[in-house]
């Protein structure tokens, strides 16, 4: 059943301890002093302490203590098998680590009571911390594949990107064969950004990403992201303005920066009907800077506003789930890593308005 160590420096105490445990399965072993329990807990290991605590030499007390500095990292049960029962000894024995109070004489009833119940916690503590260092590994396990997966992906569609370009510099290329490419490298684009999200998120969530700041212009991150994207969204008719005040200024990782505006906008092309419109607005706070991307797509319920930050986030919305993956999770993580925060709100123009504030 257990290990069980009984220390009294009195003979007939171990020995009625030990006739009231017989017959339970447990395997006993004694001690007659403190440090002689010590000794034999170092390679006895056992599952419940039952100690006294008016000893020679070591006090139960001090005993207590130590034997709980032998086993930092798991539930060792102490029990205080005592004559005194004033609130001031209680008080030492809790101080001690002690964890039940058995009180002279012994109740045998009440002694096979509390071992099974203390016996059962350790059983129910020893099983959490199990599942914790498995949890621990498969961590481990998930980050390390993640960065394995960002590496050995991110070489070919390097290459990919690179024969796009060469293929759309081609000055025979056809039209549609041109519009293919195109979307072609977007897609890719997008992958990459997705694999450094990917990478960025473990990094975010155990804050060990390290910004690289830099002071910048808000307008020189957005327009090169907006002219990126007037062909796709003139495919669909979507129209694009762009109203981002020169006095913003940020001192921010602008890799990260630019990274949250990308998933916004991209998220706001998918999501704005033909012949919709986006409109992204930059504005100088006092205390920092404001950034908006709103888009005349379908509304997102006051009730999933907050929810699609989430890790793997699902939402209702107008047009069905939608299944919002890591995009978002990164932005608000990033934002946060600035110090900064995102939310989600609605104008009167604008269904759907995603509003991003950083300190300067």
């Amino acid at each position: 059943m257990a290990k069980i160590l009984i220390v009294d420096d009195e003979p007939l105490n171990r020995e009625l301890l030990h006739a009231y445990l017989d017959g339970a399965g447990h395997e006993i072993v004694e001690a007659a002093a403190g440090e002689q329990a010590l000794a034999i807990a170092r390679d006895f290991r056992p599952d419940l302490v039952l100690l006294d605590v008016m000893m020679p030499g070591l006090s139960g007390f001090d005993t207590a203590r130590f034997l709980k500095q032998l086993a930092p990292d798991e539930f060792l049960p102490v029990v205080l098998v005592t004559a005194l029962s004033d609130h001031a000894s209680r008080l030492d024995g809790l101080r001690a680590g002690a964890d039940e109070f058995l009180t002279k004489p012994i109740d045998r009833h009440e002694l096979t009571l509390r071992i099974t119940n203390l016996l059962a916690l350790r059983d129910k503590e020893a099983a959490l911390l199990r599942r914790n260092r498995e949890l621990v590994e498969l961590h481990r396990f998930r980050d390390e594949m993640s960065a394995m997966i960002v590496h050995d992906l991110k070489n070919p569609l390097t290459a990919v990107l690179a024969n796009l370009d060469f293929a759309a510099d081609d000055p025979d290329v056809k039209a549609d064969t041109l519009e293919a490419i195109r979307d072609s490298k977007s897609a890719a684009n997008r992958a990459v950004r997705l694999l450094a999200n990917l990478l960025d998120v473990a990094r975010l969530e155990e804050k060990q990403l390290r910004l690289r700041r830099s002071r910048v212009a808000v307008v020189e991150l957005v327009e090169p992201l907006v002219r990126q994207r007037l062909h796709a969204a003139g495919i669909r008719s979507i129209s694009i303005d762009s109203a981002i005040d020169a006095a913003a200024q940020l001192n921010a990782d602008t890799e990260l920066v630019v990274r949250i505006i990308e998933n916004v906008f991209d998220n706001a092309l998918r999501h704005t009907p033909p012949g919709g419109r986006i409109a992204v607005r930059g504005a100088a706070l006092d205390s920092g800077v404001r950034l908006t991307i709103g888009n005349s797509g379908a509304p997102i319920p006051a009730e999933a506003r907050r929810r699609i930050f989430d890790k793997y986030a699902q939402a209702d919305g107008a047009v069905g789930r939608m299944n919002l993956g890591l995009g978002l999770y990164f932005c608000r993580l990033a934002a946060e890593a600035h110090g900064g925060r995102m939310w989600v709100e609605e104008t009167a123009e604008l269904p759907t308005v995603f509003a991003l504030e950083l300190p300067a």
